[in-house]
């Protein structure tokens, strides 16, 4: 009887759309709005699958498959001030293995580092979080 129970609770979950899986991520072309998203959100991070001109010229450089999903994944790494932080994007490419001068296999996967503010400029230029009204 118990096992009956759990199969029939299984098969009520499965069609129900619960699912025990990862979040899923969205889609963007835009880097500066996932970089901003990451300066506002309360953990400091943002991930979306990179779709458009840049996410084709990774792949042609990489000669990845068309099929190859990119994803660009932002942290922070220090708060500079208020509403200022800096950055680390990484780019990757889970499915897509490049061989590395120690002839080995490896998911591609590549990153930077930037300062950069919520209204979208460094903090050498900006305003933002030192109180001075604009």
């Amino acid at each position: 009887m118990k096992l009956s129970f759990r199969v029939a609770l299984l098969a009520l979950l499965m069609n129900s759309g619960i699912a025990y899986s990862a979040p899923e991520i969205g889609e963007t072309a835009n880097i500066r709005g996932l970089l901003l998203s990451a300066i506002n959100s309360r953990d400091g991070k943002a991930e979306a699958w990179l779709v458009g001109p840049m996410a084709q010229k990774l792949k042609n450089d990489t000669k990845a498959p068309t099929y190859t999903k990119v994803k660009a994944s932002v942290t922070t790494v220090q708060v500079i001030r208020p509403g200022c932080k800096r950055l680390r994007i990484v780019f990757s490419m889970p499915t897509h293995r490049m061989m590395t001068v120690k002839g080995t296999r490896e998911p591609f996967s590549m990153f930077y580092e930037l300062n950069l503010c919520q209204d979208g400029q460094p903090p050498q230029v900006s305003p933002v979080g030192l109180g001075e009204d604009k």
